[in-house]
């Protein structure tokens, strides 16, 4: 258990809590609101706990359901720029657990993708199968697998980038960077329009909150911030370990089987086996 200094809006204030092993977002919004410091502030939409990853210069909202442990272990030790807002956004019932999707979301289109520092290049990005794929044209024939949702998670740009296109967001893993030989591999950088951008993110964000609930089931039953009684999305409709009441294939009566081989054999008269038997 550690304390945690939690920024409020405009990062004039700030309050401490308690965080442990178990603490999610969606407990240390409560925290904070027990303290009365969410009564006031500007903005639209709900309140959110935000990841301010300032060493790339990148924020994410943090899912009520997700675990702070495994948020700020990704940070680096050596460093202390990183930190946690809340804030209000539009986002807040998008990522809800009640607003949980049925399937994965999918998306396509051009972007522009920095493939080195400053260097930029024209991909066709397709999300699908939980990850992202880049590609040389809109056909997929040449499709490369970019990253899996399941380590990586969509960000925000803060710091301001020199783009070919008016809006940067990007997608940077939620591991240590110790884990990667490289920063390219770590995080990776995109431009579009505005419109194209938004709706990027909000589809990449979407995904991995269903890889979230459906891979790492991270929403607990007790969580404080949804009142309980959400439980994963399991895939079997009977307890494991038990077979259904009904078989799934309904099977008939065993059938004599055509193929199998007579008790005994008489050739038909006038053939060449009844010839040789007479």
């Amino acid at each position: 258990m550690w304390q945690q200094r939690v920024f409020i809006g405009n990062m004039q204030r700030f309050c401490l809590v308690e965080i442990s092993s178990g603490t999610s977002a969606g407990d240390v919004l409560g925290m904070v609101d027990a303290q009365g410091a969410l009564d006031q502030g500007a903005g639209s939409g709900g309140w959110m706990l935000w990841e301010v990853s300032q060493d790339f210069g990148m924020e994410r909202p943090i899912r009520n359901f997700e675990q702070l442990s495994d948020v700020c272990g990704a940070w680096n030790t050596d460093k202390t720029v990183n930190l946690l807002v809340i804030k209000k956004t539009l986002l807040a019932p998008l990522l809800n657990a009640k607003a949980m999707p049925s399937a994965s979301p999918t998306c396509s289109g051009y972007v522009q993708w920095e493939h080195k520092r400053g260097k930029w290049q024209k991909r066709w990005m397709e999300l699908r199968e939980h990850g992202l794929w880049l590609s040389k044209r809109d056909t997929g024939k040449d499709a490369t697998f970019l990253c899996s949702l399941n380590n990586f998670d969509a960000y925000y740009v803060t710091r301001v980038h020199k783009a070919p296109k008016p809006y940067v967001f990007s997608v940077k893993s939620t591991d240590n960077l110790t884990f990667f030989e490289s920063t390219a591999d770590y995080v990776h950088v995109f431009s579009c329009g505005e419109g194209e951008g938004k709706n990027w993110l909000e589809k990449i964000l979407l995904a991995r909150s269903y890889v979230l609930y459906q891979d790492r089931n991270v929403l607990s039953t007790t969580s404080a911030i949804t009142g309980g009684g959400l439980q994963r999305a399991g895939t079997r409709k009977t307890a494991p370990g038990t077979r259904p009441a009904q078989p799934l294939v309904s099977v008939g009566a065993p059938k004599s089987d055509p193929m199998s081989i007579p008790t005994s054999f008489e050739p038909a008269a006038g053939s060449l086996l009844a010839r040789r038997h007479g």
